[in-house]
């Protein structure tokens, strides 16, 4: 715990100091260089401002030449654009043209996009196909012969990429442009041309680049290509031209500044040299305007030192004690509920220390809890599908897959098979056993879907659901091939080989309850004989075209899910029943007959579970009048006879829940204490158990299990003066640091600190509950 003003003080002290030390040793070097080096701090912030101009013009050149060489690489590869296609006939040239032109939209930098093919008369643009002569006479008219004559040569022979400097041309009927002319070799890299890709590139787009680097100075700033030609240029102001500059610049400063004389007068020169186009950015600007810049700039040097300075100091102060604050109500809000555990030094520790040895116990504690839920996971996913099985989840339509757990489950088609765990020869399925198929069946992944599964006590059987995730043809198929892999993996595993019942495809993850009620009803008819190796409900439900009373599977599903308690398929099940029957053409008497028949199915099942005898609704269900009437009727004795199994269900896991945890309670000092010591003395699985208790109780077996030691060490506590190891030791648990940091967790303050809080006083046994 932390208290006192000291360990606040020494926060603040270290606030105050460090906060001093950031102020004070940028504000003496600033102030040093800002007054005595005015001038030469002026001039590096220009030549850096302009240094990073520079690099950002040659990073936005570099891009576009990139983007020019990748846009000829694309063309080279382009099969409308290759010379087999683009000259085979008038359509594919329109075809090669719009390529073209499309092209040039990708480049706002381009004047004009043209594909020349070696040894042929014509070149094709993004306005249309013209021979060479009607290019360069009529389009695009160099100022002189031998800038003509050289463009004609580079495009017909040459093997290298070319960026040439720009030159006068007149288009069309008199508008003049300076341009740069891009040519790209088809396909670059050594191999023998067949082609040649021309870009040609307005000189004024790069020129107002070049003005932003020189912002409101005088100078020249100047592209060069890898030969020292210059490539486009901006001038402002009277500078030297750049051949008179070319014999005192430095290749090797390439990248800095440095200053050059010519002419009795100072100049500041720059270059940035891309590595990718080997294009340089020259810049040179006379040294001399800066000075007014830092007559007026060291004017203000005082000024500025001495209000900096004021105002850094109330703002140390001011900002040491705003910091402080913060830290000092995160510790009083963490004081109450976690002490750090990890402070060895003899001397107290700093709120900063404090917070640091606290929040290293809780990352401690969130790893071990990731842990712990990590294991309770399979816990969680066999309560969601539990609860899709027995169609607590969802009717149909609810979107029951916003469960997390259930989303590695989603999928197109859903549907569940069931096997019992009772055999002809042996009876129940032994303990053992029951825990392999188990760990068999949780989850498994299949070719095309995913399954899960778990045990059923209620039913004494195994379901498991099957998602199908990828779109399959054969849906009969794939239920059956899953069948067999279940049973192949059950014969293989434990040498079981029961038979296994299907229910039908559903596409709502809502409606699988329906899917395991109608396998539940094929399993019952697992006894009786059968063509198939599987038991398909949907065979039994096909089996309505035999008869003319309801079919076998409506039957089957009504019977089951009345068994089940599931009042909302029975009650579907009755209206799809007593609507068959209403759209039969017989005659009255028969129609009665098959009436009673399904009242007999209700009587029967009241029968054996030996309820009903004295309900109002049983003798109000035989006088019925009409259909409409016995569908009401019915309706209202379904809606019992559920309500009493679920009671019986949730009386029966009552009792059950009771046994166990009274034999927990009696038990949890032993060390053996465990789910699989509790599968045992019940006769259930350990997947059962944990479900089941955590359904029962809200907490985990781990978590009740604990409550009940750290009830027992606190009474023994505040009730003995037992050494705390051996009241550990005596509640059945024998890890004593992890124990003591789940109590603490628990109840906020150590089992140390909980026995002087409570022990000397009196009624420290009742503070046990």
């Amino acid at each position: 715990m932390v208290a006192g003003k000291k360990k606040h003080f020494s926060v603040l002290h270290n606030y105050l100091f460090s906060y001093f030390l950031v102020f004070l040793i940028p504000f003496l070097i600033l102030g040093f260089f800002m007054y005595i080096g005015a001038v030469h701090t002026l001039r590096n912030e220009v030549e850096l401002a302009n240094r990073h101009k520079l690099q950002q013009a040659r990073i936005l050149l570099d891009k576009q030449i990139k983007s020019l060489n990748q846009t000829a690489v694309i063309m080279a590869n382009d099969n409308r654009l290759s010379p087999h296609m683009a000259k085979s006939n008038d359509y594919s040239a329109s075809e090669a043209v719009r390529e073209l032109a499309r092209y040039r939209m990708g480049s706002p930098m381009l004047e004009e996009l043209f594909l020349y093919f070696r040894g042929d008369d014509k070149i094709f643009s993004t306005s249309g196909v013209v021979s060479l002569e009607v290019l360069t006479g009529r389009i695009y008219r160099f100022s002189s012969g031998e800038d003509e004559r050289s463009f004609r040569e580079d495009l017909s022979q040459g093997q290298a990429i070319k960026l040439k400097p720009a030159s006068a041309v007149t288009i069309g009927e008199g508008v003049e442009k300076r341009l740069l002319t891009y040519l790209y070799p088809l396909p670059s890299g050594g191999w023998p041309a067949y082609g040649t890709v021309l870009f040609l590139i307005d000189e004024a787009i790069l020129t107002e680049m070049m003005k932003s680097v020189l912002g409101g100075f005088q100078g020249d700033v100047y592209l060069l290509n890898e030969q020292g030609e210059v490539l486009a240029s901006e001038r402002k102001g009277q500078s030297p031209e750049y051949g008179q500059l070319q014999p005192y610049l430095h290749e090797e400063k390439n990248g800095s500044a440095y200053t050059i004389r010519l002419n009795a007068q100072d100049y500041s020169v720059m270059s940035e040299k891309s590595e990718i186009t080997g294009l340089s950015y020259l810049i040179t600007m006379p040294t001399d305007q800066y000075w007014p810049r830092v007559i007026a700039f060291k004017q203000l040097v005082l000024l500025l030192l001495s209000l900096v300075l004021l105002l850094g100091l109330c703002s140390v102060v001011a900002l040491s004690f705003r910091s402080s604050r913060p830290i000092r109500s995160l510790v009083r809000q963490l004081q109450g509920q976690f002490a750090p555990g990890r402070v060895t030094s003899s001397k107290k520790p700093n709120e900063l220390e404090w917070i640091r040895h606290t929040f290293d116990d809780m990352r401690h504690y969130t790893t071990r809890l990731e842990g712990e839920l990590e294991i309770q996971r399979p816990l969680v996913e066999e309560q969601a599908i539990y609860h899709l099985l027995k169609g607590t989840g969802g009717g149909e339509g609810s979107d029951v897959s916003v469960h997390p757990h259930l989303q590695p489950l989603r999928g197109l088609f859903y549907f569940v098979l069931v096997f019992s765990l009772e055999n002809d020869r042996s009876g129940s399925v032994e303990l053992k056993k029951r825990e392999s198929i188990l760990d068999m069946i949780r989850r498994f992944d299949l070719d095309g879907g995913k399954g899960g599964g778990l045990e059923l006590i209620d039913e004494k059987a195994v379901a498991v659901l099957i998602s199908v995730q990828l779109p399959i043809q054969d849906l009969r198929g794939f239920q059956e091939q899953t069948a067999e892999i279940v049973q192949q993996g059950l014969t293989e595993r434990v040498d079981l080989c029961p038979q296994i019942a299907i229910g039908s495809i559903y596409k709502d993850m809502g409606m699988i309850n329906r899917s395991f009620i109608e396998a539940m009803a094929a399993l019952d008819y697992r006894h009786r004989p059968r063509t198939g190796k599987f038991i398909f409900f949907d065979d039994i439900a096909h089996l309505e075209d035999k008869t003319l009373w309801y079919s076998f599977g409506e039957q089957a599903r009504f019977n089951q899910s009345l068994k089940q308690g599931d009042c909302t398929v029975c009650l579907e099940t009755l209206d799809e029943m007593l609507d068959g029957i209403a759209e039969k053409e017989q005659s009255i008497l028969l129609l009665r007959c098959m009436c009673f028949d399904m009242v007999n199915t209700v009587l029967k099942q009241m029968r054996e579970m030996k309820i009903g005898d004295d309900w109002p609704e049983k003798k109000q269900m035989m006088e019925f009048q009409t259909l409409d009437d016995l569908r009401q009727r019915m309706g209202a004795v379904i809606r019992r006879i559920c309500g009493h199994i679920n009671s019986q269900n949730e009386t029966r896991h009552a009792e059950l829940c009771q046994r166990m945890l009274q034999f927990i309670d009696m038990q949890y000092q032993s060390s053996q204490m465990s789910l699989d010591f509790l599968s045992r003395e019940f006769g259930l699985s350990v997947s059962y158990i944990s479900r089941f208790l955590h359904e029962q109780t809200g907490m985990t077996f781990t978590e009740y299990v604990f409550r009940l030691r750290v009830k027992m060490v606190k009474h023994e506590l505040v009730n003995t003066g037992k050494p705390l190891k051996d009241i550990i030791f005596q509640v059945g648990y024998y890890d004593v640091s992890n124990f003591i940091k789940k109590f603490r967790k628990q109840e906020g303050i150590t089992p140390g600190d909980y026995r002087k809080q409570y022990g000397g006083l009196p009624g420290g046994e009742a503070r046990d509950q």
